[in-house]
């Protein structure tokens, strides 16, 4: 994938590609089903696929106290886009001046002219232009007008709702990853540095990776089975979110206690994947009690880990 964040050097590349524009926060299964028609029409008139999406958010720009935290960060964002396999991904510097085009104009200067597409394919809930005018059914009616084929990409739903990036937004801060897992179309995971602690988990027989997260979403407080990803390593691990309330002030923190302990880890660059909440966090008469319980959750993660590897078929 070619990443461009300005439209005349991209479309020095491009001959008639076919495309997408949106957030695509989190890229989830709606957002996939988007891009691969994008990518099967592309193959299919012999041209390019390509991805407009935009920085910052436009409620940051518009809205600030409306924006919402984003769910990936923006490595995560590109590399979940790469992986696609998609062409060409445009980033639109988004202003004020751009939240201020009307939606005819934006299709015009960018999607017809500035970019010459051949055929562009949105979600149902797409919106655009100023004020948010726009919908999708408007962006087919101005597509078409410029010669532009156009299509709404029918919506994926789960358990009888759509799929929506705020609804994995939901799923996240409630603590169900395991939901967020079935829309996102894998486990949710954040990323970071691994940095230094109270070496408390140490003192426990429970050594942890402290993580100083660079995602704006983290999961509601509590316990959870995870992958530690470390290089090219998945690790099973079990993490805890929040106040570690057994201690006199405690500070907030995402600790990771890799089940096989892959050796001193601060420092390194570190990925959790969550893949199902264990409990919530407790506040225990003694460490004693707490070490007692830490062993019970260690032990039903590594059964949770005894069950998935013996599931048919792909488990990420």
């Amino acid at each position: 994938m070619k990443v461009f964040d300005d439209l005349a050097t991209l479309r020095a590349h491009l001959k008639g590609p076919v495309a997408t524009v949106g957030n695509f926060d989190g890229l989830h299964r709606g957002h996939r089903a988007i891009i691969d028609r994008v990518i099967e029409r592309s193959r299919a008139v012999g041209g390019q696929s390509l991805v407009i999406t935009f920085d910052p958010h436009p409620l940051r720009v518009v809205a600030p106290e409306r924006a919402p935290r984003m769910l990936t960060t923006r490595r995560q964002k590109l590399a979940l886009l790469d992986a696609t396999g998609v062409d060409f991904l445009l980033i639109l510097p988004f202003t004020m001046e751009l939240a201020t085009l009307p939606a005819g104009e934006f299709v015009r200067r960018y999607l017809s002219e500035g970019l010459g597409a051949r055929e562009v394919y949105v979600g149902a809930n797409f919106n655009f232009g100023r004020g948010r005018e726009g919908n999708a059914d408007l962006l087919v009616r101005l597509c078409e007008e410029l010669g532009i084929r156009a299509a709404q990409v029918e919506e994926v739903r789960s358990l009888d709702s759509p799929i929506s990036s705020s609804r994995i937004r939901r799923a996240i801060l409630s603590g169900e990853v395991e939901l967020a897992r079935e829309l996102l179309g894998r486990p949710y995971s954040i990323e970071g540095s691994v940095v230094h602690g109270a070496t408390r988990g140490a003192s426990l027989g429970f050594p942890t990776a402290n993580l100083e997260a660079q995602n704006e979403m983290v999961p509601q407080d509590g316990v959870y089975v995870t992958e530690a990803v470390l290089g090219g390593d998945v690790l099973p691990s079990v993490t805890n979110i929040g106040t570690r309330p057994t201690f006199e002030a405690g500070t907030y923190a995402v600790e990771t206690h890799v089940l096989d302990a892959p050796g001193d880890l601060y420092g390194r660059e570190l990925e959790i994947r969550f893949l199902a909440r264990l409990r919530q966090e407790l506040k225990f008469a003694s460490p004693q009690a707490l070490i007692e319980q830490i062993h019970r959750d260690v032990s039903r993660a590594r059964d949770f880990f005894r069950h998935r590897a013996g599931e048919p078929g792909p488990t990420a």
